[in-house]
This record gives structure tokens, sequence and C-alpha cells, in this order.
């Protein structure tokens, strides 16, 4: 397990060496999230509005976290690489070395999002913080409900 933990770190700090990518990629993230939630925002123009049975507020959380999960974890990137190693053979070489592939791909595709999850995590609490979360008072122990039902009514 070792071995695969070392593959998560080096490719981690390979991705930070490309921290312009990682800035750049994070301002397209915010801007494409105020315009997502400024065009949710002007759809349910009444804030008690129920489209289809969701509310504007889980309308913006579901989202803000599909959203996340498609900047994030760029399984296209995945995708192309495993793709590519079947294409060009490398994947019998890759198979014959002393790890599992498979254990390696996924430690070396965790090292690659890891950053943006986070930093795309921050900016949707913020968001959420902003277009969803008004007169509460926060309760820590109900947190996991927060996160599964973005509800405006109070506890």
């Amino acid at each position: 397990m070792g071995k695969y933990l070392y593959i998560y770190k080096a490719t981690l700090i390979e991705n930070l060496a490309y921290i312009a990518n990682i800035f750049l990629g994070f301002i397209n993230f915010f801007v494409m999230m105020f315009v997502f939630l400024n065009l949710w925002q002007y759809i349910y123009s009444d804030n008690t509005q129920i489209i289809n049975g969701y509310t504007m507020q889980q309308m913006i959380w579901y989202v803000l976290i599909t959203e996340v999960l498609w900047f994030g974890s760029r399984n296209k990137i995945l995708i192309r690489e495993i793709s590519q190693d079947i294409k060009t053979g490398n994947i019998a070489y890759n198979i014959n070395k002393p790890y599992n592939y498979v254990l390696y791909i996924i430690s070396k595709h965790l090292g690659e999002i890891t950053i943006k999850l986070i930093l795309f995590s921050i900016v949707r609490n913020s968001y959420w913080y902003m277009f969803c979360w008004t007169n509460r008072k926060f309760q820590f122990y109900k947190c996991s409900f927060y996160i599964i039902n973005c509800d405006t009514s109070e506890s």
C-alpha cells in the first residue's frame, strides 16, 4: 500500500508544479458557477416557487455538487490515459511491473484531482452560503442534514 501512497504523493506534487493551470481552472469554475447560479436564480424568480418538486435551494445545491464532481474529477483524462495505454501497448508493460495496474491508475488519478476537488469544494461552499444559507442558526450536529437537504425551513 505504501507504493500507491508514494504514487499519489508524487502525482500530487507534480500537479502542484502547474499552479497556473490550477488557478485558471479555479477561475473558470468560479465564473461557470456564477453564471449557472444566476441563471437558476432568475428561473426561480419567486423564492417559494417549486419546479418539478425542487425548490431553488435544492436546485442550486444539485448544480453545485454536480459541477464540483464534473470539474474536479476529470474522468476524460483518466479514460484517455487508459485508452492510450491500450493503443500503444504500454498496458502490457505496466501489467508486468510489480504493482497492480488498476491501483496504480487510481492512485495517480486521485493525486491529479485532490487539489482541484478541495478548491472547487471551497468555492461550492461559499456559493452555497451566498445563495442558500438564509436566516439559519448553524448547528454543527446537523451538518449532514444540511449537506443532503438544502431546505430553507427552520429546524
